[in-house]
């Protein structure tokens, strides 16, 4: 349901900001994929896990979405959930120099996707999805360790350099209950709705509402 979006979500971000109006122009199409590719791919790359670090829970107690905010008539019911979880970037390369350019790069493109406009893209990619809200922690990006060891995932000899790092994100989505298909943000209309109104006559003389 949310976790294939979530993980596809961080390698359609990375894309659109190491595009060929990247800013350093040797990192313009920075190869992204999920996790460890069994064929063999062009490096430097950056491969994508997530981790939830909390349970997936409903938003509110109760929660469902249910009426038509036109006519008050009910809708097919959709439930809102709330996550927290990680996205884990490993950087690979072919030598420990190329793996470590492209993982300062990697902290450039997340730590000042809100000040830069190139790099912007990054986070402005994330925004505006319209099937998650995601919010990044880009204050604390945990660096989880390197290391260089033979062999790589399609069954080759050579030496492998990778560095990893961890980017902490919270998040809600909708998702159609017969199905379990993400339901867009866009198609999901909450209106508010007042549950007791008390007129002047019904107020206290304190100034509060209820009965005396």
């Amino acid at each position: 349901m949310y976790i294939t979006r979530v993980k596809a979500l961080a390698i359609e971000a990375l894309q659109a900001a190491f595009d060929d109006q990247y800013p350093v122009a040797e990192f313009r199409g920075l190869h992204c994929s999920l996790e460890y590719p069994i064929q063999e791919v062009q490096l430097p790359e950056v491969w994508v896990r997530y981790t939830d670090t909390e349970p997936l829970r409903q938003a509110g107690v109760t929660h469902v979405e249910d009426r038509d905010p036109v006519n008050g008539g009910r809708v097919k019911p959709y439930t809102r959930f709330k996550f927290e979880g990680s996205w884990e970037f490993v950087v690979v390369a072919m030598s420990s120099v190329e793996r470590d350019r492209v993982y300062d790069e990697l902290i450039a493109t997340i730590a000042f996707s809100g000040f830069d406009t190139l790099r912007g893209r990054f986070r402005s990619y994330l925004e505006h999805n319209d099937l998650i809200n995601l919010t990044l922690r880009t204050d604390e990006i945990e660096s989880t360790g390197e290391n260089a060891e033979p062999g790589t995932p399609w069954g080759t000899d050579e030496v492998l350099y990778e560095r990893t790092l961890n980017l902490d994100l919270i998040g809600d989505f909708a998702a159609d209950p017969e199905t379990g298909v993400i339901v867009p943000l866009s198609k999901i209309q909450v209106t508010p709705t007042v549950d007791l109104t008390l007129d002047d006559e019904a107020r206290g003389e304190d100034g509060f509402g209820g009965w005396h």
